[in-house]
């Protein structure tokens, strides 16, 4: 059977209106083992809400990710934050299976795979030091268990906790299961040997776990402390005639801050007044992982999305109120063509997320 065949028969024959599919995963490596699966991802026009599905096709055991380009980016900036780029990899790294968009699986290769090289960058030094307490504290435990059953699922998480901070100070990518053991080999092979064949003896182990502690910066345990959520900070005032407009404008729209991380320090919450000019309609966007939350204080500002592959219009007035989930397609738009549109906005990111879309299908 070959698998690439196989995968593309699967999605002309279940998903003829594609925009492009990739097929990925060890199925296509000389790691290749009778149970491997077919992980395909496919990308669907106006696709309302991403689904993972498991199935088999020709004998295939079969894993689908099926994405709108929306739910595909915003799934792939997920990944990466947590420094685990598991769909990535499959569609950098895979075959592509269809493209009706004229290159674009190819152009997403391409930047996918030199996002992946250049690595995750560095851990922030509460990162750094959150590692070297977590697998210290291990150690000490490992040190002085005298159960059997807790011994041995201590030396596993010291084992895990071992690559993970190597990979950590590495700069390199995480895994889970099977593909922590691929990255920690990818990036240092003689470590993985060595956590492997310490994995039963203890005092060994502890060795190797040391050394890697060695490299984060040795052992911290005591005097190791992180900050909570600070609580009775006091509250900010910012006047009418304060607000600031060092922000990000947008042609025909005015954008004032008031409470933000530099005029109240806040750290999650923004909020402020946008200034929509007389017959000006933005273009069809979203605001990425940002939710918002939008009041009319004058004028007659209209909101459009699709619901169900239908245009939808929400024509709104003064003290209504809009919300905008994360990730939604839409576009704003003031058809009065005398009278500006006021409207209060507050968002859940200090940045100002505005993700540019051919169309409200996304």
């Amino acid at each position: 059977m070959d698998p690439v065949t196989d995968a593309r028969a699967l999605v002309e024959e279940m998903f003829p209106g594609a925009l492009y599919a990739f097929v990925g995963g060890s199925v296509l490596t000389e790691r290749r083992t009778s149970t491997s699966d077919l992980d395909v991802v496919v990308v669907l026009d106006g696709l309302a809400a991403p689904y993972r599905e498991s199935l088999r096709w020709r004998g295939w055991p079969v894993e689908l990710f099926v994405h709108s380009e929306t739910s595909l980016h915003a799934y792939f900036d997920k990944d990466f934050g947590r420094r685990r780029p598991s769909l990535a990899r499959m569609c950098a790294e895979g075959a592509v299976l269809a493209d009706r968009t004229g290159g674009r699986a190819s152009d997403l290769q391409s930047a996918l795979g030199e996002r992946l090289a250049a690595g995750p960058g560095g851990l922030t030094p509460d990162q750094a030091e959150r590692a070297r307490y977590v697998l210290s504290d291990l150690l000490d435990d490992l040190a002085g268990v005298t159960d059997a059953g807790e011994q041995a699922f201590i030396r596993w998480e010291v084992v895990q906790e071992a690559a993970r901070t190597a990979l950590g100070v590495g700069r390199r990518w995480q895994g889970s299961g099977k593909w922590l053991l691929r990255e920690l080999r990818a990036h240092d092979p003689e470590l993985a040997g060595e956590l492997l064949a310490a994995h039963d003896d203890p005092v060994r182990l502890a060795a190797v776990a040391s050394g890697v502690l060695e490299r984060a910066g040795g052992r911290l345990w005591e005097g190791y402390r992180a900050e909570g959520d600070p609580f009775h900070q006091p509250l900010c005032h910012v006047p009418a005639g304060e607000l600031s407009g060092d922000t990000a404008q947008s042609s025909g729209m005015r954008r004032l801050a008031a409470i933000s991380g530099a005029t109240a320090g806040s750290s999650r919450l923004w909020m402020g007044q946008t200034h929509v000019a007389p017959a000006t309609r933005s273009s069809d966007h979203h605001h990425g992982a940002s939710e918002t939350a939008i009041y009319v204080v004058s004028g007659t500002p209209a909101f459009v999305f699709l619901e169900d592959a239908k245009e939808v219009r929400i024509e709104a007035g003064p003290g209504d109120y809009i919300y905008v989930p994360p990730y939604v397609p839409h576009r704003e738009e003031n058809p009065d063509p005398s009278q500006e549109a006021v409207v209060v906005i507050a968002r859940s990111t200090q940045e100002a997320i505005v993700v540019n879309l051919p169309g409200l299908a996304g």
